[in-house]
């Protein structure tokens, strides 16, 4: 028996039109740098929940952000908080998830939060639950990985202008070169400008992103590949923060209007550079084992300062406080891993890695967490009134040595188990807002699986995780936090029937994670007992005629926190049920150009925020999403995306504050190709 690839994860689809999905591969598995492939198997027959999308399923959606992309996968909540021009918000299974760049960590705290420019991402790799086994520290969600542009072999070139609502234009160039007669160095440059409105009056957001990569092959079987990349925002950030009071309950004088900026519009901005330099090193020493180094140094740069609505008087004045952030933060992250294959009869193959890997993270900067900010009319808001900002110093240092292995065990043509361990010893010092950030923790993380492969098409799991991460910071009670600790156990179902061109897969999970924050009065997050979700989920991929593909997904969500020792409630924000289908059909014209239409429904049922609103439901939504897209030459294509298309008007949901979800979006693309 063989399995797909891994290599799946970074293949480009050129095609100018979205594809169907296709029945499953199954090749050799090859290493390649950056992927999570060798530590958790992200292929379609591994005892895992996970999915990769490429390039085309990013550009069929029209996505500009990392949570837009994930709206139509099962067990993703995306845009919790609504649109937002600053950051990416999303939920795998009722809890956040980290984000790494070609495997590399981007080790967010505070508000030194990485924002990826997903034009410059090939592929999205997505684990689902706690899973700390990728590079330690992580969140209970599970880990996304963005895997970016790299060179290839080939001469290639994409130009792509665009024009959106609300004021939004863009232009991007992607080319691809060979450096050598020999073909054995080769590179790529990215580059995108973007402007664009948010959601909120008198917000706006300018980024500028440029990533040369290089690869030089030394030997057939040793390689380098450079990764840079340098990436500019300058703005006016959205500010989403909204009392009940205004939203999901009513006034005398009406409900808050969703383009309402309850900032300050000059004091309010964000200016973020990101520069990200590093290699991706392989060398083959037999066709069974293979080393691989990567290595990535980033810096961030970050000047924010935001005005935002924490409550109200009940009656017309919104009241404010401001957020303030000025420094910078660097990581050095080094990974030295060894994979290989072992056959140990005929019918048994065993494919083991093992690594060391080194992060170092230094903050500084200036901080506030709050300050009071002049009341705002809720419905008549006049701007300006003078107040005093300033920030008390941000001091964090981080280190994390990590060791860990991990096989995957192929038995006959049946069986497929996977096992890994790792362990971690992670420091902090420095401190925030005069609190003591230190802590020095070591911590062992499992995780094991086993799938069945049957010869219907039928093909049962089960599987174990768990994770962990520090956190740095206090409450505004002064105490300092505690690693958050999850561990996930996953039961499910994976169909590729003879009769479906596509496959279906259905998951049961249970999570718990303790130590988990929640929203507080005091403005600042603390930490609860413990909060649990049980669910499944139900995916497919699949087409009814060669041109038509259907993808759907359903999310089943119980999810419980605790407040107190004697409290646990509904976990705010977190929908009970979540649905989503798109359905894509290509069109012949008669001059023979294709023409494809697209259209997509999500579904969030009701939410409720039992403990600062309870009694108050925030209502059910439903959007609407459209896409057309015409080839109509060879190279040229012409795409138009609507997001939310009727415009509907909804809370997106409340923990302590509420959050309007975002307004109707358009975009037109003109794209270039060879």
């Amino acid at each position: 028996m063989t399995m797909a690839a891994p290599t799946r994860a970074q293949e480009s689809d050129t095609a100018s039109t979205p594809r169907a999905t296709s029945s499953i591969e199954t090749l050799d598995t090859v290493t390649v740098v950056g992927t999570v492939n060798d530590l958790q198997s992200l292929d379609f027959f591994a005892p895992n929940s996970s999915f990769v999308l490429n390039r085309n399923d990013i550009d069929e959606q029209g996505a500009r952000k990392l949570d837009q992309a994930l709206h139509y996968q099962a067990g993703v909540l995306s845009e919790p908080f609504g649109a937002d021009n600053k950051v990416e918000w999303f939920k795998i299974r009722g809890f956040d998830a980290s984000i790494s760049l070609d495997g590399t960590p981007t080790t967010p705290n505070g508000y030194f939060v990485w924002k990826p420019e997903l034009f410059g991402v090939e592929s999205v790799e997505v684990l689902k639950g706690p899973n700390s086994l990728i590079f330690g520290a992580s969140e209970a969600g599970g880990v996304v990985n963005l895997v970016t542009k790299r060179p290839k072999k080939e001469e290639a070139l994409l130009m792509q202008a665009e024009v959106g609502h609300p004021d939004r234009l863009g232009l991007g160039i992607d080319y691809n070169g060979i450096a050598n007669e020999a073909g054995t160095a080769y590179y790529r440059i990215v580059a995108q400008a973007r402007r664009e409105d948010g959601m909120q009056d008198d917000t706006n957001m300018k980024s500028y992103y440029l990533a040369p990569s290089f690869t030089f092959e030394f030997t057939p079987r040793t390689s380098l590949t450079l990764l840079t990349s340098i990436q500019h925002e300058d703005g006016t950030p959205t500010n989403g923060f909204l009392p009940a009071y205004g939203t999901i309950i009513d006034t005398p004088y009406g409900l808050i209007d969703r383009n309402l900026n309850a900032g300050e519009p000059g004091f309010d901005q964000l200016k973020r550079t990101q520069i990200s330099a590093g290699w991706l090193f392989s060398h083959e020493f037999s066709p069974e084992w293979t080393f691989t180094q990567n290595y990535k140094f980033t810096h961030l740069d970050l000047d924010q300062h935001n005005v935002f609505a924490y409550g109200s008087d009940g009656d017309r004045q919104l009241l404010r406080g401001y957020t303030l952030t000025d420094g910078n933060t660097r990581n050095h992250y080094f990974d030295n891993r060894m994979s290989g294959k072992l056959r140990l009869s005929d019918n048994v193959e065993l494919l083991p890695t093992f690594g060391v890997d080194y992060l170092k993270s230094d903050t500084s900067g200036l901080n506030n967490g709050f300050g009071l900010v002049p009341n705002l009319d809720m419905f008549e808001p006049v701007y300006g009134a003078p107040f005093t900002a300033e920030g008390t110093p941000y001091d964090l240092d981080t280190k994390q040595l990590g060791m860990y292995a991990s096989a995957q065990l192929r038995v006959g043509d049946h069986w497929n188990f996977n096992a890994g361990i790792r362990h971690d010893r992670a420091e902090s010092s420095g401190h925030i807002n005069g609190g003591d950030t230190s802590y020095d923790v070591s911590h062992n993380s499992i995780n094991v699986g086993a799938m069945y492969i049957s010869d219907y098409g039928i093909s049962p799991y089960i599987g174990y995780s768990e994770s962990f991460k520090p956190v740095a910071g206090v409450d505004g009670y002064g105490n300092s936090y505690r690693p958050y600790e999850a561990k996930q156990t996953e039961v499910g179902i994976k169909l590729e029937p003879t009769w479906l061109d596509g496959t279906i897969t259905l998951a049961y999970f249970d999570i718990e994670e303790k130590n988990a924050l929640i929203a507080d009065s005091t403005n600042i997050q603390t930490q609860s007992g413990k909060r649990t979700n049980k669910g499944f989920e139900l995916q497919g991929d699949f087409n009814i005629t060669p041109n038509t593909a259907v993808k759907l997904a359903y999310t089943h969500n119980h999810s419980r926190q605790d407040i107190s020792d004697s409290q646990t409630i509904r976990t705010p924000l977190i929908p009970n049920h979540q649905a989503s289908l798109w359905v894509s059909h290509r069109f012949m014209l008669a001059n023979s150009n294709p023409l494809t239409v697209a259209a997509g429904v999500r579904y969030n049922s009701s939410t409720e925020d039992e403990r600062y609103y309870p009694g108050e439901t925030i209502p059910s939504f439903t959007l609407v999403d459209l896409m057309m897209q015409y080839q109509f030459q060879e190279n040229w294509t012409l795409q138009l995306n609507a997001r939310n298309l009727t415009d509907k008007t909804y809370v997106s949901g409340c923990d302590f504050y509420c959050y309007y979800g975002g307004g109707r979006t358009v975009d037109l693309q003109l794209q270039y190709q060879w």
